[in-house]
């Protein structure tokens, strides 16, 4: 009668390991083998007792000869080869089935002669690599190999045309890679012993590329690498470049100022001219003082703070910087002018870890967080909306690990995490990601339904998205909730109606005379003469100007926002003409930006 093993008291069998491709067809293999199929005879033994294993390289000489003794094939230059012995890495390299099972049998510098029937070599079925031409595959022949070396490789190139091997340990963790600038100690041979780059004690100088020796078949190259400075393409356009001159303390990168902290540096400004003009200098310009700013709230140029980000404290390096990462997009030197390459030195004095939270009392992360949020405020007025949103989200993912202890602190809580929830979907809807700030106003929606600014806030978001059914719906629930937010509701509608009137006439305008045609005739839907752009361009300017007035109603951004509404999509003057936009600005018109 059949019963369960745990009915008798007895334990299950562990699962089977899984197999890899690899290993299953090598398994595949093996069952080809039969007695007689591969014998082996040793013509001079090895030294030790180490065989080749999986993963190492082998390095021998070979010779073929039928069982008449008749020479086909051999590596070696007395029997007309070039004198080039043969390389595998076991495991990596494919080979016949005899010299899988009989490489690994051997000794270092052994002479073994292996005589295979055709199954075991050339003549497998599917075997992995061809005969040379003319080779006898059909007949039993014999083997000579002489294992010369063998050794754990390194493959560096999955096709096996890269294999390293490490004589002398180096130190450290880190490597080089492109564009990192080298110095070292190089020998270059053909695989038949010519140098082709010479041993000198003065070793070479440059930097990790691509290049290729052409004529050769094989190269084998002998390097001591003696130093390395690390070069990195921050943007990966060879724009920003941050090249390491002076190595700093620590472990790379998890010593280095990744996340938001106090930084203190000392850095030399130079105008990438001939001669470079430097045109700041913390010791000389700032009594000798360092710099000192908080990473993440856009206190220097963006192209500095990406690079002081990944240096480790004492660490100097040379910054080459293009003027967008530069000072184009930030307040400008008086003595730095518009467009300008620049370059620094900088030199990292060391960091502060911005406070953790564990132990301080429930006001102390209240009155941290204000400090955050502020920041974040402060970075929303200067239209630096991404650094605002991740200030709001710092706190926001801080507020995971905070647990009020009463009513009046749960209070004060969630009333904190909507607001910094607002202000992320306020963020998004200035970055034009209309749709992440419906996601964002669901969550405070999910915990409060009848919270009106954020149904304020998501049938902003609803109307710039052109999803009018969805924004009135909010638009109407506010009166509703609150009938304090009508006159802010009634103004939204109005907006509402106004944009899907325009949307309509949009539609008009550009299917007009499209249903006109008489079969044949070409319609160009959307074409206006330059009259009509100009009058829609006119339209579009009022449309700006009545939307500034309606922002002089908001609140300051340090508080809480009353129920603004935000233009964010380009009308149809922003379409036609692009800089609109920016001339408004300029004129003071520009619309209000505030949380």
């Amino acid at each position: 009668m059949a019963h369960d093993a745990g009915d008798s008291g007895g334990e299950l069998p562990p699962p089977a390991k899984k197999k890899s491709p690899a290993e299953e067809e090598t398994e595949k293999r093996r069952k080809k083998l039969t007695p007689g199929s591969l014998m082996k005879g040793i013509i001079r033994s090895g030294s030790g007792d180490a065989t080749p294993a999986e993963g190492d390289q082998v390095i021998l000489h070979c010779t073929t000869r039928t069982m008449d003794g008749i020479i086909v094939n051999s590596t070696r230059r007395e029997h007309g080869g070039k004198g080039i012995p043969l390389r595998f890495v076991l495991g990596k390299s494919k080979m016949i089935l005899g010299f899988a099972e009989g490489f690994p049998t051997m000794l270092k510098g052994e002479i073994a002669m292996f005589k295979m029937q055709p199954k075991i070599h050339y003549a497998e079925d599917d075997c992995p690599v061809a005969a040379p031409d003319g080779f006898p595959k059909d007949d039993e022949l014999q083997f000579e190999i002489e294992m010369l070396d063998f050794f754990k490789a390194k493959v560096v190139a999955e096709d096996l045309g890269v294999v390293k091997k490490i004589v002398e340990e180096g130190k450290g963790w880190e490597t080089p890679r492109e564009p990192y600038e080298i110095t070292a100690r190089i020998t270059a041979r053909t695989a038949d012993g010519k140098e082709i780059i010479p041993s000198k004690e003065e070793a070479y100088f440059f930097t990790i590329g691509k290049s290729e020796l052409e004529g050769l078949e094989e190269v084998h190259f002998y390097v001591e690498l003696v130093q390395f400075i690390q070069v990195r393409d921050m943007l990966g356009d060879g724009r920003l470049i941050k090249r390491r001159v002076v190595d700093g303390k620590g472990e790379f990168p998890m010593d280095c100022p990744l996340h938001d902290s106090l930084l203190r540096v000392h850095y030399k400004g130079m105008l990438l001219d001939e001669p470079k003009s430097v045109f700041y200098d913390t010791r000389v310009d700032n009594d000798g003082e360092p710099l000192e700013f908080c990473s993440g709230e856009g206190l220097v140029p963006e192209g500095f703070e990406m690079c002081v980000r990944l240096m480790l404290p004492g660490e100097k390096s040379i910054v080459t910087c293009p003027p967008d990462f530069a000072y184009d997009k930030f307040p400008r030197p008086a003595n730095v002018p518009e467009g300008a390459h620049v370059q620094w030195e900088i030199e990292l004095l060391g960091f502060e870890m911005p406070k953790d939270w564990t132990g301080l009392t429930f006001e102390e992360i209240m009155d941290e967080a204000d400090k955050i949020k502020n920041t974040g405020n402060r970075l929303f007025k200067e239209g630096k909306f991404e650094l605002a949103k991740a200030k709001y989200d710092k706190v926001l993912r801080e507020y995971n690990h905070v647990h009020p202890h009463d009513d009046e602190e749960g209070k004060i809580f969630a009333n904190s995490r909507s607001s910094l929830h607002l202000n992320v979907a306020f963020c998004y809807q200035k970055m034009g990601e209309y749709r992440k700030s419906i996601e964002t106003c669901n969550k405070v929606l999910d915990a409060n339904p009848v919270h009106v600014k954020a149904l304020y806030r998501r049938g902003t978001s609803f109307m710039l998205l052109g999803e009018f059914d969805d924004a009135r719906n909010d638009f109407e629930k506010m009166i509703t909730v609150d009938e304090s937010s009508e006159p802010d509701a009634t103004a939204a509608l109005l907006k509402l109606k106004q944009k899907e009137q325009e949307a309509e006439k949009r539609a008009r305008k550009q299917f007009k005379g499209l249903f006109d045609k008489k079969p044949g005739e070409i319609c160009e839907v959307g074409v206006e003469s330059e009259g009509r752009k100009d009058a829609g361009g006119a339209r579009g300017s009022d449309d700006a100007t009545s939307a500034d007035r309606g922002a002089n109603t908001m609140d300051s951004p340090t508080r809480e926002p009353e129920y603004a509404f935000e233009e964010e999509r380009p009308g149809l003057l922003g379409r036609l003409w692009p800089s609109a936009r920016r001339i408004f600005s300029s004129l003071g018109m520009n619309r209000c930006t505030i949380l």
